[in-house]
């Protein structure tokens, strides 16, 4: 489903929950939402950000205020023609010392200083996303997937964690945060091509100086997303990350690291880099998981109906 189904989605069924808000399709083919506004940045954060010396390789978005210095947005962006709005920033802008291959959007001041702007990018007061309604949608999804039942293997022995799953389509697996904070290597053994899903619980998450395999040697950072759908504080050091964090609630302080893949969080610190990975497998869609799908949806009657047996059904789970 893209961008902008998932926003129609939201604008027709505002008035059910979250959840149903995110999911309802327009026909029996949508069976993904994936990671919605989000999908095409590769730092997505809802609040604020301070970090420097430091680059994201792809477009950037961010909720609060910003302080940059030394940053280059988009560096990996092509550089022929005009990228569009690479930095998005929703409040206030600090900048200095830095590029931004495309135009800078911000929703209240900006101060730039030996800012430039490459490849015909400008600068303009605008607000182009909604990032109030982003965060709910988000953090729906995050827990919407922390809910799913594991379907691979965990296994934890002397510091290695090592996830196997068979599922040709997607494997998901559960993992407490403790369990990385004393980690020493991190092994994914699954069906090439699968999309993987790593829910970890815990409020307080730590990454550090361990490394990342896939089996055979066949790179699947695109298909790997890491949801730290409880977590209010992570961090991240001394490692590059192979794949996608989705973690909408945590402040993330984030140092001597790289992530290969979107970065989702509350907040954001460090010099940590950001490399355009960005996450290409299908996550599952949370109305297919409660409802069947209808063939077609004739209107909003039928979408709001839907809306309340999916919570009815929720109900009768608990």
């Amino acid at each position: 489903m893209n961008n902008q189904t998932f926003s129609r989605i939201r604008q027709l069924v505002a008035p059910l929950s979250i959840a149903a808000t995110m999911v309802l399709g327009i026909s029996a083919q949508a069976n993904a939402i994936n990671l919605g506004i989000a999908s095409d940045y590769n730092i997505f954060v809802l609040g604020d950000v301070n970090q420097s010396n430091t680059d994201s390789e792809g477009k950037v978005a961010i909720g609060g205020n910003v302080t940059f210095s030394d940053f280059y947005a988009g560096m990996n962006l092509p550089q022929d023609g005009n990228n569009g709005d690479v930095l998005v920033v929703g409040e206030n802008l600090v900048f200095e010392n830095g590029q931004v291959r495309g135009n800078v959007v911000y929703g209240g001041t900006a101060a730039l200083t030996n800012v430039t702007l490459e490849h015909g990018g400008t600068p303009r007061q605008d607000n182009p996303i909604d990032f109030a309604a982003a965060s709910q949608e988000l953090q729906a999804l995050s827990q919407f997937l922390g809910g799913l039942e594991a379907t691979g293997t965990t296994e934890i022995a002397y510091g290695g964690i090592t996830l196997t799953g068979s599922d040709e389509d997607e494997n998901i697996f559960h993992l407490n945060a403790s369990d990385l904070s004393t980690a020493s290597s991190f092994n994914i053994d699954v069906t090439p091509g699968s999309t993987i899903i790593v829910n970890v619980s815990g409020d307080e998450a730590s990454l550090q100086n361990f490394g990342f395999n896939f089996n055979g040697g066949i790179d699947q950072r695109q298909n790997v997303i890491y949801n730290f759908y409880e977590a209010t504080n992570l961090s991240a050091s001394g490692m590059g990350i192979q794949g996608s964090i989705l973690a909408p609630f945590a402040a993330f302080d984030f140092n001597n690291a790289q992530i290969n893949g979107n970065l989702i969080t509350a907040s954001l610190t460090g010099g940590g880099q950001s490399n355009n990975y960005l996450f290409n497998g299908d996550l599952p869609d949370p109305i297919s998981e409660t409802v069947p799908e209808p063939a077609t949806l004739a209107g909003l009657g039928l979408v709001a109906a839907l809306g309340v047996a999916s919570r009815r059904k929720g109900k009768q789970k608990v």
